[in-house]
């Protein structure tokens, strides 16, 4: 088995649903799809959207990497300090972003991150890709999805509250002779433009006061595995919009491979995009085998 050691990455590279456009879906080599369970992993999705979304989830993905490497491994053993020092790789990937000469006033890019350090998993999140871990009920027998991350998305709960607190705005876009239409989206103080992520590098034309607009700020969660979780699944909101976690994790399951999952996965989103018309936002899924 091979350790993933420092970094493996998908990027896609489309708009903020089906409604805006389509893109790309990436997977990645059979043998840069397992980790040891003593092993050290960096595994991220970067869905980039807008004009130059392309160029920003790449830099995110490269300088992100770099900062995550560079974190004390005492700091990692401790949960509040991990959380904290994920935190601030995020706010310096953002603030260098802001330097980079690509413009980010309105793309930008998701942000899951999967850092494993032997046994202790931690992801950190921004925006509406979702990492998922695959676990066996060792009473059952039976593969249960449980969910690592939480979809920033403009109308949760959370969210919401956050943004509505701060005296930002959330609702769908207004169509002429229509009225509302399409998802919850984050507007910018002008109200001209709307994002249908609540969490995003780069996208500062959102930015609001007080936390009220689009943010950069990651979420992290640690987890101690064990035996009985076998992969990891991590993907766009184009996979999530169309499967299930507990689907795409019985997928898996049944799957010869993590390669082969990963490509079922994708295949299974694709195909019910295209069913319910022509336009099909980005799909990319990784799946990471976690040996014993």
């Amino acid at each position: 088995m091979k350790t993933l050691t420092p970094f493996v990455s998908a990027h896609t590279h489309g708009q903020r649903g089906p409604e805006d456009g389509a893109g790309p879906s990436n997977a990645l080599p059979s043998e840069e799809l397992t980790c040891q369970a003593g092993g050290d992993a960096i595994i991220g999705v970067y869905d980039g959207h807008g004009e130059h979304g392309h160029h920003v989830s790449r830099f995110v993905n490269d300088h992100l990497a770099r900062e995550l490497q560079q974190i004390d491994q005492q700091k990692l053993a401790d949960v509040n300090l991990a959380e904290r020092a994920l935190a601030e790789a995020h706010a310096k990937t953002q603030e260098a972003l802001k330097r980079s000469g690509i413009d980010v006033s309105l793309s930008g890019s998701t942000a899951c991150t999967a850092l494993k350090r032997g046994r202790r998993l931690l992801i950190s999140n921004v925006g509406d890709s979702r990492a998922v871990l695959g676990r066996i009920d060792p009473a059952t027998g039976r593969m249960h999805a449980r969910d690592l991350s939480e979809d920033h998305k403009p109308d949760g709960a959370k969210e919401r509250a956050r943004i509505e607190g701060g005296g930002g705005r959330v609702h769908p876009s207004l169509v002429p002779g229509r009225g509302f239409a399409g998802p919850a989206r984050v507007w910018d103080p002008s109200q001209r433009f709307g994002l249908a992520t609540s969490r995003s590098m780069g996208d500062t034309v959102y930015a609001g006061p007080n936390r009220s607009g689009v943010i950069a700020e990651p979420e992290v969660t640690t987890h101690k595995l064990d035996r009985s979780d076998k992969f990891v699944i991590l993907g766009s909101d184009g996979v999530w919009d169309r499967i299930s976690s507990q689907e795409a994790v019985e997928i898996a399951r049944r799957s010869k491979d993590a390669t082969h999952a990963s490509e079922q996965i994708a295949q299974l989103a694709r195909e019910r995009w295209h069913r319910n018309g022509p336009v099909a936002d980005d799909v990319t899924a990784v799946v990471v085998s976690l040996s014993a």
